[in-house]
């Protein structure tokens, strides 16, 4: 069996603070890398991420990154420091403002593809160099089943978000060569902290209308897309680039069948 262990790798995740980012930045750890918790705003939480990493007797810091005007060599070379490169690059955050159509402006638009498709791009082109001149690499996107949907109230997100994915793969046909894989995780409706509690299980009826499109009958977990980065991180995904993978209970590209198809 392939050694799965991160012993020695770097690793950067963005807008590690919380749910799906703080979990993947955890495995990450628990793996042996050297973890930065990436933070936009709020530093704290990426603070207890890290703290949990380090109680794991992992490795873990926390730095500031703001993808639309980041110095993206510098920040890469700072965390790299003498192990050389980033080897793991998790491009976790992103911003999701709810517009109509009539409502963006030329500005929101600009930001949402700066932090969401643009600041990722330039980062990774950073990454890659260290990761280039190693012979080893993983880039890990972390996408959308809006994107394949398509989401009303999000055109500006959507366009990022399917963006996210075809800009992954031609980055996968570039720097297969040199032992970088990059690929694309989309998770589906999760179980995470938001800012709307109707979203919540404790809500019967709007837990029944998000779940009942979904095979498994239950929303996922920040731990199910963590344990598929974590996997795809590893040697042992060595030979898969330039994919995506749907971590949404059967979703996508599956929709349940109602029990009048079962008579």
């Amino acid at each position: 069996m392939t050694n799965c262990s991160l012993d020695g790798r770097t690793a950067l995740v963005s807008g590690a603070g919380k749910n799906i980012g703080r979990a993947i930045a955890v495995a990450l750890g628990e793996m042996g890398a050297c973890v930065t918790c990436g933070w936009a705003e709020d530093e704290a939480a990426a603070k207890e991420t890290a703290s949990l990493i380090v109680q794991g007797e992992g490795s873990a810091n926390t730095r500031q990154i703001d993808l639309r005007a980041t110095s993206y060599e510098e920040l890469v070379h700072e965390i790299a420091g003498d192990r050389g490169a980033v080897d793991i690059l998790v491009h976790n955050a992103s911003v999701r403002p709810r517009r109509r159509i009539a409502e963006v402006t030329v500005a929101e638009w600009d930001e949402v593809h700066a932090c969401n498709l643009r600041g990722p791009f330039f980062l990774s082109k950073a990454a890659i160099e260290g990761m280039r001149h190693r012979g080893w690499g993983r880039i890990i996107f972390i996408g959308g089943l809006d994107a394949y949907w398509g989401k009303a109230q999000r055109p500006h997100v959507v366009a990022t978000k399917l963006g996210m994915v075809g800009l992954a793969r031609a980055l996968a046909n570039e720097t297969a060569r040199w032992g970088i894989t990059v690929n694309t995780v989309v998770p589906g409706t999760m179980d995470t902290i938001r800012p709307h509690p109707e979203w919540y299980p404790d809500n019967d009826e709007a837990y029944r209308q998000r779940t009942e499109r979904i095979p498994m009958g239950r929303l996922g977990s920040p731990a199910d897309v963590a344990h598929a980065c974590a996997f795809l991180a590893s040697e042992q995904a060595g030979y898969i680039t330039g994919q995506e993978l749907m971590v949404s209970g059967g979703a996508f590209p599956l929709v349940r069948q109602t029990s009048d198809d079962y008579e």
